[in-house]
This record gives C-alpha cells, sequence and structure tokens, in this order.
C-alpha cells in the first residue's frame, strides 16, 4: 500500500562547480616593457652621440683688456696669470699666483711683471735647480736705470712645479714688487716693452686656470 502524504524524496543537486577564472590583463606588464625598452634606446642613442661628438672642453677663463682705459688706469681687473704680458703693471699685487688688476704704468700701482722666460729640458730638473735658474733669469733682466730701485723693492717669480712640468709647462714668470706704497711709472726702458708689443718677447703658454694655481711661487730681496 503506497502511503499518501508522504514528501517527494529531494531530487541530488549536482556538485558546485568552481566558476572558471577570468583571464588576467597584461596590458600593465607590456606598458612596463615598453616603456623599458624605450629608455635603453634612448641611453644607447645618447651614448652614441657622446662619442660621435664628445661635449666641448671647457674654456679658460679670457678677460678682455681696455684699450682705452679711464682716469683710474684700469685696464683689466682678474686678469689671469697666464694672460700677463711683459710690463704690466698691477695694482694691489700680492703673489703671482693670483689674478691681478692691469693698470697703466701712470696710474698708481705697487708691482710690475720685467720678464716672462721659457726653460728648456725635458726631465724635470728638480725643484732646487729650477729655483736656481729661475732667480738667475729674472735678475739678468734689465731695468730702467731712472727707476730709481732700492730695497723697498722685491723680486717674485712664478716656475713650473714637478705637476705643470709634466702638463708641458715650462714658463718662469718675474716679477718685482713694493713693499709698502705705490709708484707712477715703468721699471722697464721703452723698448723693452715695445719689443714685448711686437711679440719678440717669449710669454707663458696658457696652461688653464688649474695649471697655472699650481706652479711653483719664490720671492727673493733685490
Amino acid at each position: 500500500m503506497v502511503e499518501e502524504n508522504l514528501p517527494e524524496p529531494q531530487a541530488a543537486l549536482p556538485p558546485l562547480q568552481p566558476e572558471p577564472e577570468k583571464p588576467k590583463r597584461h596590458g600593465g606588464q607590456w606598458a612596463l616593457m615598453i616603456i623599458a625598452v624605450l629608455a635603453l634606446a634612448a641611453a644607447v642613442v645618447f651614448l652614441v652621440l657622446r662619442i660621435i661628438d664628445p661635449p666641448a672642453s671647457p674654456v679658460a677663463n679670457n678677460v678682455e683688456r681696455n684699450e682705452n682705459p679711464g682716469l683710474d688706469g684700469i685696464i683689466a681687473t682678474e686678469m689671469p696669470p697666464v694672460q700677463l704680458q711683459l710690463g704690466d703693471c698691477l695694482r694691489g699685487f700680492n703673489s703671482p699666483l693670483d689674478p691681478q688688476t692691469v693698470v697703466t704704468c701712470d696710474s698708481a700701482h705697487n708691482a710690475q711683471m720685467i720678464g716672462s722666460f721659457e726653460v728648456t729640458g725635458t726631465d724635470y730638473p728638480g725643484a732646487g735647480e729650477l729655483l736656481t735658474q729661475s732667480e738667475d733669469l729674472c735678475k739678468s733682466v734689465s731695468l730702467d736705470p731712472s727707476a730709481g730701485l732700492d730695497s723697498t723693492w722685491t723680486y717674485h717669480f712664478s716656475r713650473p712645479s714637478e705637476s705643470t712640468w709634466d702638463q708641458g709647462d715650462r714658463a718662469v714668470s718675474c716679477f718685482l714688487s713694493l713693499k709698502e706704497g705705490n709708484v707712477r711709472s715703468s721699471l722697464l726702458p721703452p723698448e723693452a716693452t715695445d719689443d714685448a708689443a711686437d711679440g719678440d718677447v717669449a710669454k707663458p703658454e696658457d696652461q688653464g686656470d688649474e695649471a697655472s694655481s699650481s706652479k711653483a711661487e719664490e720671492t727673493t730681496e733685490s
């Protein structure tokens, strides 16, 4: 006998299936790869251009001379030592290795560049030997007899150091300066400065600011 009013048996449900994973978007990764490739290409192009056309070397400071100085007599200020010329009169001189104020010799000044020489040789002769050569060269300069030099004047000269010698520096520059006070005339005879204007006197080679600052300096009594 069939029993009535019994609940119908529940049908077995199919097992739950995990939802299929959605494909991940790789757009972000591709964008990063493209950026990396472009950056690498730009670096390669930059390197090639530097090899083909390297940047220009820095140019040493070049100070122009005033050909028509005013009443103050100033021809140039902050003149690098390598740009000084034979006969230049200097105001406020302290050391031949400092930038100088160049003035006309009939205006107040306390020093003058009296000589410029090139020593010879391949091997560095040593500081002592070079010192002796430089002093002899500077004291061999003929000065104007009417200048009235006395013990108040001091010789200064710059000469190559061992490091600048290796760079090709052979320049010896000679100066005379007053211990105190100023004068308003040149220490050199007129013909000496005329020869310098004509280019007949050796001038220091341009070694650049860095080389000139490492040259050796000496001071001796007149």
